[in-house]
């Protein structure tokens, strides 16, 4: 994902200060070249980051386990049948 997406993505959720501070950094880790944006954008509406000095580190620490929920949520083995 190219760093400017990112940056929208951050300012799409409200977090401008995390935009600053995170955005560079999670791009150059390469960490979401291949996530899913939706993914992404659940996860930073989500989660929290308001007052809180967060890493980087510890940030994505959060996103991998928020990530690994979500896919779990959406395997069909744990998915409510319609009827």
């Amino acid at each position: 994902m190219e760093r400017e997406r990112i940056e929208e993505l951050f300012e799409e959720s409200g977090y401008h200060g995390l935009n600053s501070r995170l955005a560079y950094k999670v791009w150059m880790r390469g960490v979401w070249d291949e996530e899913d944006e939706d993914r992404i954008e659940a996860f930073l509406d989500a989660y929290s980051f308001e007052g809180e000095r967060i890493l980087t580190d510890d940030f994505l620490y959060h996103y991998r386990i928020f990530a690994y929920i979500h896919e779990k949520n959406e395997c069909p083995l744990f998915q409510r049948q319609r009827f």
